[in-house]
């Protein structure tokens, strides 16, 4: 797939749909060179998006996305599509009627999120602290409990993330109801899905659920970006391109 012409549907499109993988995930005794090059990647990426209609799943747990400009909590997203007079012009409404409905029905503003809240990672957060032993749903914010011990049983705490014995799943539950709410409003939008960066390690999360929507709505276009595993299904060889390469590099270079 040309670059080019990734842009220009990025340029173009009304919603994007954004899943960051494994390539995104900072490592433990990672160089400080690719943990830069990752935190600049989210605000080139917040550059490309932000005046867009978007939401992103990430598989990232280290929760350095929330420390960037994507993940404000004061600024918001804007809402995508056509403006509600070109929709009933299109519909045959002439304009005088459209103006008396108006006045008749006042216009309400359209609800707004905040960055953070177009967020959400499935995998969980590793700053976050839940039981070892799952004994309750609870989970608390880094420093919350002091002695790192569960104040219901006593086990140790761990951090929330799948890697734990126990996945205590209600952190990210909220969000992924936005998620699901967001997602049904794409069908029949104009739609850019954008992989980034998502392999085989947990292709439930990322990978199989973007080709499905980009299989049902037909207005979607799926984009892998992956160093070893770009292609995309035959099913999506007319509305799917691929990019071999670092999913972190081609933000960086804008595509």
């Amino acid at each position: 797939m040309e670059r080019m012409e990734l842009r220009r549907r990025l340029d173009s499109c009304e919603k994007v749909l954004i899943g960051l993988g494994e390539e995104w995930k900072l490592q433990a005794g990672q160089e400080d060179g690719r943990r830069e090059q990752v935190r600049k990647a989210y605000e080139v990426l917040y550059q490309m998006i932000k005046d867009k209609d978007y939401f992103i799943i990430t598989m990232a747990t280290d929760a350095v996305i929330y420390d960037t400009s994507l993940g404000s909590r004061k600024e918001q997203v804007s809402s995508a599509g056509r403006k509600e007079q070109e929709i009933s012009l299109c519909n045959g409404v002439k304009e005088e009627m459209l103006a008396r409905m108006e006045r008749v029905f006042p216009k309400r503003e359209t609800p707004r999120d905040s960055r953070w809240e177009r967020i959400v990672a499935p995998c969980g957060n590793e700053t976050w602290r839940q039981c070892s032993k799952g004994c309750t749903k609870d989970i608390w914010e880094p420093g919350e409990i002091s002695d790192d011990r569960c104040p219901h049983c006593g086990a140790p705490l761990t951090r929330n993330t799948i890697d734990a014995q126990i996945y205590i799943e209600e952190g990210y539950l909220p969000q992924w109801e936005r998620y699901t709410r967001w997602l049904a409003g794409t069908l029949n939008c104009d739609t850019l899905i954008l992989e980034l960066g998502a392999g085989f390690k947990n292709p439930g999360v990322i990978r199989f659920p973007f080709e499905r929507t980009a299989y049902f709505n037909k207005k979607a276009f799926l984009c892998r970006i992956h160093k070893r595993f770009p292609q995309v299904t035959e099913e999506l060889k007319e509305r799917g391109g691929s990019i071999l390469g670092d999913s972190v590099a081609a933000i960086l270079e804008g595509f």
